[in-house]
């Protein structure tokens, strides 16, 4: 709808509020239950022999071009109904043998576009007799391979896709072209630009990458131009959002009592946060014992779980999300792990202001370009770097960004938790690490995840190499974690200092780093 609105498209919405019964047409056959929704629309158009009528798939589609540079390419033809093409058939592909040959193109039908005259569309979905959860595909299908029903009705299919772009099969064919205004897709094989682009069957998370560019939402001269849509206004709000904090430390982690104040420092009350603190190591546990005196009272909730617990980490985030889920006055739900450390105290308003059901803030290790997302997914859906990820990371391209992957640091709405992700289990799943199954949850559901690096807000810690055996295990980190804090540091080396001093009234210490103390 904000591409359509972009260009003033005038949509009607066939069979909103109404139950789907089309069956679930991203595993199996089925969708007639969208023929149906159009041959009804269709009998109060059928007479008007000038209208041209453009009927598209809803969620997994996006307009890059407006009403008359379709309506022109339509024209084009020189038929009265075109159909979308793709170069892999569904559901049977017993039909293939019938399709008439192309010299150039892509050869088989898809259902997700159709334009043609009105009383065209009208006498093909006319012969629909069948039910909701048949396949609208197959049917639309039998009428194109039949040679007298094609000539009747005088069909083609976009072979080339000057209208229609799907996406199944077709992910290495398409770029996308930035212009001064727009953003486009340019089919590289056809040297086409289409003005629908529809991500069907596999193709959501590509499609979700297009989507954060087409038609005008980022581009090199505007930047992004939606960012501040729809956004929440705290100082017009009575009083702040509910918050249910999950912190988890699932290793031994350097900096933790850094990590903790810094969390702490958070600008927004304390009376509005309610605390659940996962701790998974045993040296740990004096950190958060000292944190828990000094603090208990300081927010409108405070829980500690600890190693004595033995929880996986997918079970300890699972009861963290729970907390907020069953908690009908919680609002959102602040995941968040111990190895980030935040050097923006206004990172929590400014998440909750971005308005989005799931959103993380864009937190990177020093000098390197891993960070708490992932831009792409390959085949096996893990890792696979999109063509923006290191623009993203280095700041080139600032934006919100829909992602298929997140980790580390988010913030989820309490509404999100208690109905889209209601089921507790959100971090087990399989073989999947918690992040990773809980991502591929919401991906299911259809919940998009954003990243925003709108601001800076902090940076990842590394934990691989912590070891906790030396007098002052932090220190150690100074060339792993280089830039931690400059004051950390500097209070790590005095405290060393005085120690020193004080035992043997003479120091030798000398630290070679980017920091001077």
């Amino acid at each position: 709808m904000q591409s359509a609105n972009y260009f003033n498209f005038n949509v009607k919405v066939l069979g909103m509020g109404e139950e789907w019964k089309g069956g679930d047409v991203g595993r199996s056959i089925g969708g007639g239950q969208k023929v149906r929704l159009l041959k009804e629309a269709m009998e109060s158009l059928a007479d008007q022999e000038d209208l041209v009528v453009l009927f598209v798939d809803s969620y997994d589609l996006i307009f890059a071009g407006g009403p008359e540079e379709i309506l022109r390419k339509f024209q084009k033809t020189n038929h009265k109904l075109v159909f979308a093409a793709e170069g892999i058939i569904w559901p049977d592909s017993r039909l293939a043998e019938k399709y008439p040959s192309v010299r150039s193109g892509k050869r088989f039908l898809n259902s997700g576009g159709i334009i043609g005259y009105a009383p065209y569309i009208q006498k093909i979905v006319n012969q629909w007799d069948l039910h909701d959860n048949d396949d609208d595909q197959l049917f639309y299908t039998k009428i194109y391979v039949d040679p007298l029903q094609r000539e009747r009705l005088n069909m083609t299919l976009d072979h080339k896709c000057e209208i229609f772009q799907n996406l199944n099969g077709a992910v290495d064919e398409v770029l996308l072209k930035f212009g001064t205004e727009r953003v486009r897709v340019r089919n590289t094989v056809y040297n086409s630009l289409p003005a629908v682009i529809h991500g069907n069957v596999n193709t959501k998370i590509y499609f979700n990458y297009l989507a954060n560019y087409i038609p005008n939402v980022w581009n090199y001269e505007r930047g992004c131009t939606i960012c501040d849509q729809d956004m929440v206004d705290l100082s017009q709000l009575k009083e702040f959002p509910q918050v249910t904090v999950g912190v988890f430390i699932e290793q031994p982690t350097p900096f933790l009592p850094e990590f903790l104040e810094r969390f702490l420092s958070l600008d927004y009350p304390k009376d509005k946060l309610n605390v659940f603190i996962h701790n998974n190591e045993v040296y740990h546990e004096k950190h958060i014992q000292k944190f828990w005196e000094e603090n208990k009272d300081v927010f409108r909730s405070f829980k500690v779980v600890g190693p004595e617990e033995n929880l996986t980490q997918g079970e300890a985030r699972n009861m963290g999300m729970d907390v907020c889920r069953k908690d009908l006055s919680c609002d959102y739900y602040f995941s968040i792990d111990a190895d980030v450390m935040l050097t923006n105290r206004q990172t929590l308003k400014l998440l909750i202001e971005q308005n989005r059901k799931i959103i993380g803030p864009l937190v990177t290790r020093h000098g390197k370009l891993w960070s708490n997302f992932w831009g792409a997914l390959s085949l096996d859906g893990y890792y696979a770097r999109s063509e923006d990820y290191i623009d993203i990371v280095q700041g080139k391209r600032v934006g919100v960004w829909n992602i298929p992957f997140m980790a580390h640091i988010y913030l989820i709405k309490g509404q999100t938790l208690r109905n889209e992700l209601k089921e507790r289990n959100a971090f087990v799943l399989e073989r999947l690490d918690p992040d990773m199954a809980m991502c591929r949850n919401a991906r299911d559901l259809g919940v998009f995840m954003y990243v925003t690096n709108r601001h800076e807000f902090g940076r990842l810690i590394s934990t691989a190499n912590y070891n906790t055996s030396h007098y002052n295990n932090d220190l150690w980190q100074i060339f792993e974690n280089p830039l931690v804090s400059d004051n950390t540091i500097c209070d790590r080396v005095f405290s060393v200092y005085k120690v020193y001093v004080t035992k043997t009234q003479k120091l030798s210490f000398v630290i070679c780093n980017e920091v001077e103390c």
